[in-house]
Order: structure tokens, then C-alpha cells, then sequence
């Protein structure tokens, strides 16, 4: 009788894990929708300022140097990652869905404002400086750097499979104010040449937008209340929260077990994940214009464009491989350490790099460029994955260390080519 009983019970609690497993494997359209919007405004905002550059430094009173203050004002805003870090000490994650969605609301009223404000200047120590401007960047970069350890590790609750669909929300978060900013006419630049006091000289013209900065950060701004509106769908729709993944105590218990098992082996990922963000994030996207221009403008035109499609294109891969594949994931980093080592020495030899009167020498520098952040993106894509067997706690310090190393990155790029100046730059247009 006993056997019997234990042969009943089996067999319901196979039943059981078959109609879990169902439910987990089933994955739902609105759901993926709504958690790729909700990965558009993690670094839309700061990627946006970016791509209007170019359209900023002709008004500013800070002109060329404007970069270089906006540079220092979004490393400010990692005082949100880490006054996070410490409301998370006392409270754990017992808040994060108010502090997320005011995180979204703040993001939504700042570039709104950016678009009315963005011109007007003030005077400051007797010079005209952009105070709203600067003021504005600050929120919109405390929303950005924050989102790394604060959106990720909301999807904890849901299946892996959305993980992937929120990543490449984020690669969108670059590639869609890249898309907009070209069909703007924004860093449109070509060549003229002109005769001045009898003599011929070559100077470069930038053709003018087709509509202005203010229109571009509106429609940014429609794309971010478009992610607020998806998290608010997300935690708060009723077909959403029935998707929420129950973890029971056995499940807790299993994974607090395997935490010491793989504690070490996880520490190697998130050095790895640091390495990675450190250049991918913030050395190589300053370096870019040193390593390509001296191939040429169209050189520079396809690397940096190329580049921001790898990372959507590298999320759509990720659907049909094994993402938790450790040796995948070191194989890749070491095509990455090739590619970084010589992208820096092209960068650093400018203006004159290896083979850059040829044409060979142009396909190689764009080809690697491609390869170098579709690979780089794989790996993060792939370490979110791993780590986020550990739930929250593992996505936390994966978006602890991607911050971390994104800003240790950014500021080598400024001390290297702000400070220590040992980068020279490159003019295509000028004489050779």
C-alpha cells in the first residue's frame, strides 16, 4: 500500500512540474512587447544627447567643449547606482517598483523639458553657460546609469526568455536616436573647396536638418512615455502578473545551496562582464573617430553605424543559440581582446594607422568594429543570462559591475584624449 502511495505521488508530482513547465515555457506576445519598450528607456535618453551633438554645439556658448562638459555631468550621475546601492542595504528590493517607475516619470519630464529648454543660457562666473541644458543632462543621466542595477533586476520575476527581449529593447535604446538623427540630417559633413585671398583650400560643410532638436527630443520623449507605460503595463496588468514566475521554497532553497557551488566560477563572469563594459561602453566609443577617420569620413559613417545595429542583431542571434554557454562566452571575449588590441593601435597612430591609404586597410577597421561590439554584446546578453539564475541578487551585481566599468571606461577616454591629449586628431577634409 505504501508503494502505491508513493507511486500516486510521484506521478502527481510529475503531473505538476509537466503542467509548471508548460506554463513557463509558453511564452506571451504582450509580454515580450511591453519588455522591449520597457528596454528602450534605459539608455535612450543619454544616447539621444549624444546624437545631438553635433546640432548643440553650433548654438551653445560652450561650442566644441560642450562634449566634454556633458562628459562629466553623466559621470555624475552614477551617484544614482550608488545611492541606490545603499537604500538597498536597509530595504533590499522591497521599494524597487516605485523607485522604478519614478525613475521612468523623471526620464519622461526631463527630456520633455530638454526640448523647450535646451537653448537658454545663463551667466555664470560672467560667462553664458547652458544651465538647463547641464541641469537637464543630470536627471537624464541618473535615469540611464541608474537603470543598469535597477530595470534588469525587475525581470527577475518573469521567464528567462524575456531577458532577452529587454536587451534588445536596449540595443534598440542606441540604434532607434541613431535612426532618427539620420533621417534628421544630423553629422551630415562633406568637402568643398573654395578659392580664399587666391588661394584654393578645402574646408568641410554640414548640411542643415531637416528638423530641429526640439522635434527630435519630443519624439524621444513619446518613445520614453511609450516605456513608462509598458513597465506600469508590466507589474500592474492583470494578464501580465498571472506570467510573474512563483518561486517556491524548495526553489529557494535549491538556489541559496548552488550560490557557494558557483559562487567562483561567477566572479570570473562578472570580471570578464567589468573588462567587457570597460571598453565596449566607455574607452572604444571615444577612440572610434581616432581609429576610423583617417580611412575616411564614409569609413567612420559605416563602422559607427554598423556598430549600433550588431547590438539588436547579436539579442536576435541570442533566440536560437545557448546563451548560457560558458566556453562560447570566453571564446568570444578573446576575438574581443584581439579586436580592442588593434582598434587601440589604430587609434593611437592616428592619423596615420596601418593600411590607411588603402582600401583593404578601410574593410578591415569596419569589419572589426562590427565584430568587436556584436561580439561584446553577445557576452553581456550571455552573463545577464547565467547570472540571472541567481535572481535579483545576480542581476543586481552584474548591473553593479556593467556601471562600474562603463564609467571607469568612459573617464580613461576623457583623461587620455582631454588631459594627457595622446590621441591626435584627424580632419578628412584637410590637405594631405
Amino acid at each position: 500500500m505504501k508503494d502505491d502511495e508513493k507511486t500516486h505521488l510521484t506521478s502527481k508530482r510529475m503531473n505538476v512540474y509537466s503542467v509548471e513547465y508548460n506554463t513557463i515555457i509558453e511564452r506571451k506576445w504582450y509580454i515580450d512587447v511591453f519588455t522591449l519598450l520597457f528596454g528602450v528607456g534605459a539608455w535612450i535618453l543619454v544616447n539621444s544627447l549624444f546624437t545631438q551633438l553635433p546640432s548643440l554645439v553650433q548654438t551653445a556658448p560652450e561650442g566644441w567643449n560642450l562634449p566634454s562638459y556633458l562628459s562629466i555631468i553623466i559621470q555624475i550621475g552614477n551617484l544614482g547606482p550608488l545611492l541606490y546601492s545603499i537604500w538597498r542595504k536597509y530595504f533590499e528590493n522591497r521599494y524597487d517598483r516605485p523607485l522604478t517607475l519614478f525613475m521612468l516619470v523623471l526620464g519622461v519630464a526631463s527630456i520633455f523639458l530638454m526640448a523647450g529648454y535646451y537653448k537658454i543660457t545663463k551667466l555664470v562666473f560672467g560667462e553664458p553657460h547652458s544651465v538647463f541644458l547641464f541641469v537637464l543632462t543630470f536627471f537624464i543621466a541618473l535615469v540611464g546609469c541608474t537603470s543598469s542595477v535597477l530595470f534588469i533586476p525587475s525581470l527577475s520575476q518573469f521567464q528567462d526568455v524575456y531577458l532577452v527581449t529587454y536587451m534588445i529593447g536596449e540595443g534598440l535604446s542606441g540604434f532607434l536616436p541613431s535612426i532618427i538623427a539620420i533621417a534628421q540630417g544630423v553629422g551630415t559633413t562633406s568637402c568643398a573647396t573654395i578659392i580664399k585671398n587666391g588661394h584654393t583650400i578645402t574646408t568641410k560643410e554640414v548640411t542643415n536638418a531637416r528638423f530641429s532638436s526640439q522635434i527630435f527630443f519630443i519624439i524621444i520623449g513619446v518613445l520614453m512615455f511609450a516605456s513608462t507605460v509598458s513597465y506600469i503595463c508590466l507589474e500592474y496588468l492583470p494578464v501580465c502578473k498571472k506570467e510573474k514566475l512563483q518561486i517556491k521554497k524548495s526553489q529557494n532553497l535549491e538556489t541559496e545551496s548552488n550560490l557557494n557551488t558557483i559562487k567562483s566560477s561567477n566572479i570570473v563572469l562578472l570580471i570578464i562582464q567589468g573588462a567587457i563594459v570597460f571598453f565596449a561602453n566607455g574607452l572604444m566609443p571615444s577612440f572610434q573617430s581616432y581609429s576610423c577617420l583617417p580611412y575616411g569620413y564614409l569609413t567612420y559613417h559605416l563602422a559607427a553605424n554598423l556598430s549600433n545595429i550588431m547590438n539588436p542583431i547579436a539579442c536576435f542571434i541570442a533566440f536560437y543559440t545557448n546563451l548560457k554557454s560558458r566556453n562560447v562566452i570566453h571564446v568570444l571575449s578573446a576575438i574581443c581582446k584581439i579586436c580592442t588590441i588593434y582598434l587601440v593601435i589604430t587609434a593611437f597612430a592616428s592619423p596615420t594607422p596601418p593600411l590607411y591609404n588603402t582600401t583593404a586597410g578601410m574593410i578591415i577597421i569596419v569589419l572589426l568594429w562590427v565584430v568587436y561590439f556584436g561580439c561584446a554584446s553577445y557576452i553581456k546578453l550571455s552573463i545577464a543570462a547565467v547570472l540571472r539564475k541567481q535572481g535579483n541578487k545576480g542581476l543586481f551585481y552584474y548591473g553593479c559591475v556593467t556601471q562600474f566599468g562603463s564609467a571607469t571606461g568612459a573617464l580613461a577616454a576623457f583623461y587620455i584624449i582631454n588631459i594627457a591629449k595622446l590621441l591626435n586628431s584627424y580632419d578628412p577634409c584637410s590637405s594631405t
